[in-house]
């Protein structure tokens, strides 16, 4: 047991082809996903203020899930998939591309430090996932739509205060079963 979590610990790379084209499918599943939920967020009064609450959660999941299965570079590359394909739907795209790449740095860092066993840990990796995230979303908010900084600053906040938790909750359980399945070694 010592073993593989030295193996899954400390380790930021995984370069194989599984992780590489998994990296790649799990991309275009995080694009299908983001589209679902901004949809649906649409319908909602939040999301006609701007606060992608259900969108913003599936994200910061998406981004924490697929780095610490597929570590790097198939994190970022999901990531960065996602970013990219969001042109079509969002004038935000740029900040998307800025949000994603640094969230899944972020996961990867942390992985690399602990090794994922405890809430703690999922805590920490979905902290910088989703505060980091989101204040480059409401920098590109203030630039790309103009809006007050007082309104980004709150937006951001409750952002952040409902994406964080359930995000951290999805990953955590979620990965714990993707583990147990020995899918992740």
């Amino acid at each position: 047991m010592e073993k593989e979590q030295a193996l899954v610990k400390g380790n930021i790379f995984k370069t194989d082809t599984k992780s590489l084209i998994g990296g790649v499918i799990m991309g275009i599943v995080f694009v299908i996903a983001c589209q679902i939920t901004g949809q649906i967020d649409d319908m909602l009064p939040t999301g006609k203020m701007g606060m992608y609450l259900i969108n913003g959660t599936v994200w910061a999941f998406f981004t924490a899930l697929i780095t610490l299965i597929y570590k790097q570079p198939g994190g970022i590359i999901a990531a960065e998939v996602e970013a990219l394909v969001s042109v079509s739907y969002s004038p935000l795209w740029v900040s998307f591309i800025f949000a994603n790449g640094i969230g899944t740095i972020w996961v990867s860092i942390i992985a690399a430090k602990y090794d994922m066993t405890k809430w703690s840990h999922h805590i920490l990796a979905q902290a910088g996932v989703c505060i980091l995230g989101n204040i480059i979303v409401g920098i590109g908010m203030l630039f790309i739509f103009g809006i007050p900084v007082n309104v980004a600053i709150i937006e951001t906040l409750i952002t952040i205060g409902v994406t964080w938790p359930l995000a951290t909750i999805l990953t955590k359980k979620v990965y714990e079963a993707v583990k147990k399945s020995g899918l992740v070694k």
